[in-house]
């Protein structure tokens, strides 16, 4: 819903994508590994929530993203500031103790020379309840504290790219000496570094990403630990 002529000022209404990190809310046809990093979209499975979301970003600055996204470098606009009221128990599950998350983001993409860079900051905040643990753990039914802030950088891949983030925070985790559900910190984030090859007619992104995490998994049954080292390489091509 755009709420001047010029739409810089809008909201989305319903389920939507939750405005927390910069590789969550890029579509999967615009990401070039093959999944989303652990790290970030832990604290956001399916990238979406049930909520009332504002966004505002100037009319130069949406062009731009229409720019990067005609070119295949970007997702699209998601505003330069954000701010939302949404469950916080993940997508197509219903609220369990009536009490909102709270999400904030700002990003502004800078133009230098040919090249785009884009910083960007966010957090959420909310009590998150769990519900998928076995019969025998010992889990808090009042919900968890599930708290995050994070920082983003892009470079647009014209041609070499460079695309980094990193969250810290805090939220659900089994504990295996006290074979319960507790609260503990948790932290990650990755770096994928891109080339963009224009040849025989045909795109081609080189790619190496690097990601850790550790912490919880709040969505996974008993909310499951996990220590992760993990690194890609690839290439995507576009042969259209």
């Amino acid at each position: 819903v755009g709420v001047d002529e010029a739409s810089e000022f809008r909201f989305r209404i319903g389920q939507s994508k939750v405005p927390y990190g910069y590789e969550n809310m890029q579509s999967s046809s615009h990401r070039i590994p093959l999944d989303r990093d652990d790290a970030i979209n832990s604290g956001m499975k399916d990238e979406r929530d049930l909520g009332v979301f504002f966004y505002w970003a100037t009319q130069k600055q949406r062009r731009l993203w229409k720019q990067l996204r005609k070119a295949g470098l970007s997702g699209g606009d998601f505003g330069m500031f954000a701010f939302g009221l949404y469950n916080g128990q993940t997508a197509n599950h219903y609220d369990q103790n009536k009490e909102f998350h709270l999400v904030t983001r700002f990003t502004y993409p800078i133009t230098v020379g040919n090249q785009v860079i884009e910083p960007g900051i966010q957090a959420y905040s909310g009590k998150y309840v769990v519900t998928e643990h076995g019969s025998d753990i010992e889990v808090n039914p009042d919900g968890y504290v599930d708290q995050r802030v994070g920082a983003s950088f892009v470079l647009y891949p014209q041609p070499f790219g460079i695309q980094a983030e990193y969250n810290i925070g805090k939220g659900p985790e089994y504990d295996v000496a006290t074979h319960s559900i507790a609260m503990k910190p948790l932290q990650g984030g990755y770096i994928t570094c891109s080339y963009y090859i224009h040849k025989w007619g045909q795109d081609f992104y080189p790619f190496v990403r690097y990601q850790y995490y550790d912490g919880g998994k709040k969505h996974e049954l008993d909310a499951r630990s996990y220590e992760v080292h993990d690194t890609e390489v690839g290439v995507e091509r576009h042969p259209f």
